[in-house]
């Protein structure tokens, strides 16, 4: 078998496949149907784990002409069909875009819009508020993943994952993705995050507390959104999804403030009113759902990691926003000790907590810090890229070395075997989001090291390490799967996902990306087909009801759109 990106490759990108066994490998211009003069060069990179096989790893980066190509063994295997051209993940990361449309909640997808995919307004009922007789009228946001619940965390996250992609790389960004808001003057990467911004919003209380989930109490059966019937309910508030807030609300007012300052405004005052509920309330308010609730928890034994991005982006962004607003949010010792000085004391603990004892929360070979359970990267993320540098050098000079190891560990992973940054431990729940994170920090690692003018060596070592991460998404990987509908020749077509379950369409809409390999078999679909033997990347059913191995999530989708828009830049 010879598996490799089969959506294609950049011209001046180096360019690999995987081939399970050895041999001498020709490539093949499928427009003229002949050879291309090129060298292959094969190397051995041993047996891999998790694959399950020995690994003969095919370099043709000599090819850089712009055409349509396959490569062919001498024993007559043949991979997949792939592109070389300059925008060849153009589209790709505007269906990846495209994708939160689809998610949208509460409101009609109609067929200018969403084509054969189009259904009508769902969750239109009021919220109702356990222990109280108040009905909310929380509208908007994105559907979380296969269910219809909405979680703040998980939302903040996602929404962090594209401003912050905005903000490195706007130029990634430039096309319309035909949705409703397109042609207004705002990009649309930035009209869909206010989707699920408003939302947000509406999610805080008066004193700046922000609730954890708005779901019904167990999940619905596999029917279409408008037809789920289940009351949804507003669920406690926890100092994680405040935190996560805080953070998004402030990248948000830094980056709508050329396209709508009124806006702007409103996301920095709910970021301080979230910064203070976190400084007056300093335990981990975890959540766990209360009896006779099945939908998701997201629960988190630790909230260092999400109060150190909190407080760094409250530091930042009150920096370069916040001196056009009221002050008065600071409290009681303002006299004392400025809210910015606040802000740092906070984050420097925070980040000193974390680095001195924060333990890994799934058992995976390390952490990436860009996922909804860590956002340590994220946090680094801030700090590393202010560009007046006020958490000071000792802090960014923390963060950047937290960055650096990372990376440094997550290309040393890809020494043997696939050319990929994951041990056999890390193909748990959402592995393709684990696969997507690694990429993403490689990727922030390289930038910021570049911003410091370091060696470009190091940062190219980085960009091609992330670059390998894409690759084993859109198919080369273990069973020639191209995790995202629509993409390459054998991508997976049935997502754990209510919508394409139920809309007798029979075909899912692209843009998707399916959660991947999980060695934990968590469900009784995977079961049928794989076992403790099993190789962790076989480890996967393209089958609705795996929903341990094929469900799909925005911080998924979010994670990957990051990766593939700034190969896109």
């Amino acid at each position: 078998m010879i598996s490799l990106n089969e959506t294609g490759f950049l011209p001046e990108a180096d360019k690999l496949a995987v081939s399970d066994h050895d041999g001498t490998f020709r490539i093949i211009d499928d427009n003229e149907k002949k050879q291309v003069d090129v060298n292959i060069s094969v190397t051995e990179a041993g047996f891999d784990e998790t694959a399950g096989s020995d690994i003969y790893r095919l370099d043709f980066s000599e090819v850089r002409d712009p055409g349509i190509y396959h490569i062919e063994s001498a024993d007559g295997d043949c991979s997949s069909t792939f592109k070389v051209e300059p925008h060849v993940y153009r589209s790709l990361k505007n269906a990846l875009l495209k994708f939160f449309y689809f998610q949208r909640c509460g409101c009609a997808l109609y067929e200018k819009h969403a084509g054969p995919f189009k259904r009508g307004v769902c969750h239109s009922k009021t919220v109702k508020v356990p222990g109280t007789d108040k009905e909310l009228p929380i509208k908007k946001g994105w559907h979380d993943a296969g269910d219809y619940g909405r979680y703040s965390s998980a939302g903040a996250v996602a929404v962090a994952h594209m401003l912050y992609a905005f903000e490195l790389f706007p130029e990634a960004f430039n096309e319309a993705v035909n949705i409703p808001e397109s042609g207004n003057g705002i990009p649309d990467v930035l009209n869909e995050c206010r989707y699920e911004l408003d939302f947000l919003s509406e999610m805080q209380d008066e004193d700046g507390g922000v609730h954890h989930k708005v779901t019904s109490r167990v999940f619905c059966g596999f029917v279409m959104p408008e037809e789920d019937t289940f009351d949804q309910e507003l669920f406690s508030v926890t100092s994680m999804s405040t935190a996560d807030f805080a953070a998004v609300m402030c990248i948000a007012s830094r980056v709508y403030e050329p396209y709508d300052p009124s806006f702007a405004r409103d996301c920095l005052h709910q970021a301080y009113l979230a910064g203070q509920w976190l400084m007056e309330n300093p335990e981990n308010t975890d959540f766990r759902n209360p009896e006779g609730c099945n939908t998701g928890e997201y629960e988190d034994g630790s909230d260092v990691d999400e109060r150190m991005w909190a407080f760094a982006e409250l530091l930042r962004t009150d920096h370069y926003i916040g001196h056009e607003h009221d002050r008065s949010f600071a409290g009681a010792d303002q006299q004392v000790q400025s809210r910015q000085d606040r802000y740092l004391a906070h984050l420097m603990t925070e980040m000193d907590l974390y680095i001195k004892d924060h333990p890994h929360s799934d058992g995976r070979s390390t952490d990436d810090g860009f996922g909804w359970q860590d956002v340590s990267s994220l946090g680094a993320l801030a700090v590393v890229f202010d560009p007046d540098n006020y958490a000071g050098e000792e802090v960014r000079g923390k963060m950047l070395s937290m960055l650096c190891k990372r990376a440094d560990a997550f290309v040393a992973m890809q020494d043997d075997g696939y050319p990929l940054s994951m041990t056999d431990k890390d193909y748990v729940w959402g592995s393709n989001m684990v696969v997507a994170n690694r990429a993403n920090v490689l990727i922030i690692t390289s930038l910021a090291l570049k911003k410091g003018e370091e060696v470009p060596e190091k940062c190219q070592r980085y960009e091609e390490a992330a670059m390998n991460q894409v690759h084993y998404i859109l198919g080369m990987n273990a069973i020639r799967t191209s995790y995202v509908t629509g993409f390459g020749e054998h991508p997976f077509k049935n997502p754990h996902n209510r919508v394409t379950a139920s809309d007798n369409i029979d075909r899912p809409f692209p843009g998707m990306l399916s959660g991947g390999p999980c060695k934990l078999l968590l469900d009784e679909e995977i079961k049928k087909s794989a076992d403790e033997t099993t190789p962790a990347q076989k480890c996967y059913k393209d089958h609705y009801m795996s929903y341990s191995t094929n469900e799909i999530a925005i911080y998924w989708n979010s994670s990957l759109l990051f990766s593939v828009a700034f190969f896109d830049r």
